[in-house]
């Protein structure tokens, strides 16, 4: 791909663009280097580098300057020529100082400073070569003496390409890692996005039209009682859409990467504040609705993560849908939430709602049960002394800090079982195809059964709606 991109910007640039790219070279160390190559060529032109006059010897001269320069463009081939003619040189003039093996080891530098190991044995062992064919003709660079100077420089060099090999690898894992960085940050937000356009179609979307469904059943209802319960429904749906925009926009200013990723299991909410806010909605909207309900709070822990918060409210709205829904109208009903506790960091949430119904419950409402029975709980239905309904929902906790007996301090709690994979039915609708204090069965049948009516047709826009609530809750 790179070879590619290369090819096509070079084939569209201008011929000064493709010059410099030639010489710059494709390695951030290969223009340093080629500097360097060229100051060592410029040498020639000190005074003195001529020792003697003659056109052969200068022809000689002047071109291993120049391999010196070109020894860091193409230095495997400077290699093998330096060698020969380094041996050629001091068969000629053996009394005269030699510059191609300073060609031959800047190319073996640059060799490695690629890490063309081969490469860099074949020019050390030239190197060699050269040594011992000078050792034999007794030339410049002949003995120990030849050995010092030529192994100094050739040890200098090869370090120094050596080092500028990791400089180079070093860069390159920089630019890689700011490049995974950019993907990743890429992602993020790309998670980010997705997530804000799924909640507000969810929030809005949902919301707008269970809205609409509850006001144009409102519009073409009669009875003043179904009429107040509708109300008192249709204020629901305006907390719960209220608070999530609420919640979102929150979570957009603060920009946070578990906001994008949405994990539930390791954030933190305050789960008393929390929970008053969602009673005191609760109780303003049944009073919207003229419906009687009243809430009842006991002491609970300060904080719980994310996941106890979503399934509470969930749990907490639907009793109150229920409470509203199919409660005796004009009866007084209560909503309490408390705790239970048990061993050690153990304990139960008990959500509980107390209302009269017209007719005897037999079963658990669906819904409910379905929640409770994924992280651990139970959905209990029974009559008290008074024969009203009673629904009561436990939610096995632990204690993440604290402990049960200090339940009221600053204590942080989560839910036993957190593999939860059902929907999070939202207010006006959780009580659609479920079982319900009066008897769920009937709501079903007045559906399934085509009974038409504004009560039917708000059910049915409501069970349309509850497909893209299970696709974002799930």
């Amino acid at each position: 791909m790179t070879s590619e991109i290369d090819g096509s910007t070079g084939s569209s640039a201008s011929v000064p663009a493709r010059v410099w790219r030639f010489l710059r070279g494709p390695r951030f160390i290969d223009l340093p280097i080629r500097l360097l190559a060229l100051i060592m060529g410029l040498t020639i032109l000190v005074p003195g580098s001529f020792e003697i006059t003659e056109p052969r010897y200068s022809a000689l001269l002047i071109l291993a300057y120049g391999l010196i320069v070109l020894a860091s463009f193409r230095p495997l081939s400077i290699v093998i020529a330096t060698t020969g003619l380094g041996i050629g040189f001091s068969m000629l003039y053996p009394d005269l100082e030699n510059m191609f093996p300073e060609a031959l080891i800047l190319a073996t530098a640059v060799l490695i400073s690629r890490r063309r190991w081969i490469g860099f044995a074949l020019g050390t062992i030239g190197l060699a070569v050269y040594l011992g064919a000078s050792t034999r003709l007794g030339s410049y660079d002949a003995g120990f003496e030849g050995l010092t100077d030529l192994g100094y420089g050739w040890l200098t060099y090869s370090i120094l390409g050596l080092c500028a090999s990791f400089v180079e690898a070093r860069i390159h894992r920089e630019i890689d890692r700011r490049e995974r960085a950019a993907v990743d940050h890429q992602k993020s937000l790309d998670a980010m996005r997705a997530r804000f356009t799924s909640d507000m179609h969810d929030t809005i979307s949902h919301s707008l039209t269970t809205e609409s469904a509850i006001i144009r059943t409102l519009a073409r209802e009669s009875d003043s009682e179904t009429a107040d319960r509708l109300l008192a429904e249709l204020a629901l749906v305006n907390a719960e859409a209220t608070k999530r925009l609420r919640q979102l926009v929150t979570s957009l200013s603060k920009w946070e990467t578990e906001s994008c990723t949405e994990d539930r299991a390791t954030s933190r909410i305050r789960f008393r504040a929390e929970a008053e806010q969602l009673t005191t909605a609760i109780e303003d909207g049944c009073a919207a609705g003229s419906v009687p309900l009243t809430t009842e709070l006991s002491p609970l822990p300060t904080h719980a993560t994310g996941t106890l918060g979503h399934h509470f409210r969930a749990v907490m709205l639907e009793l109150a849908t229920n409470v509203i829904r199919y409660s005796v109208p004009g009866t007084p009903s209560t909503l309490a939430v408390e705790m239970r506790g048990g061993s050690g960091d153990r304990a139960e949430l008990l959500c509980r709602s107390t209302n009269e119904s017209p007719t005897t419950l037999t079963q658990a409402p669906r819904s409910l049960s379905r929640r409770a029975k994924a992280v651990g709980g139970v959905c209990r239905v029974n009559a008290d002394d008074q024969k009203r309904t009673v629904v009561e929902v436990a939610l096995p906790i632990r204690f993440i800090s604290g402990s049960a007996s200090a339940s009221t301090n600053d204590a942080m709690i989560d839910v036993v079982d957190e593999d939860f994979e059902t929907s999070t039915e939202a207010p006006g609708a959780s009580s659609a195809g479920t079982s319900t204090p009066n008897g769920a069965a009937v709501a079903d049948r007045s559906v399934d059964s085509g009974i038409t009516g504004p009560d039917a047709q708000f059910r049915e826009a409501d069970r349309r709606t509850k497909g893209d609530r299970d696709k974002v809750d799930a």
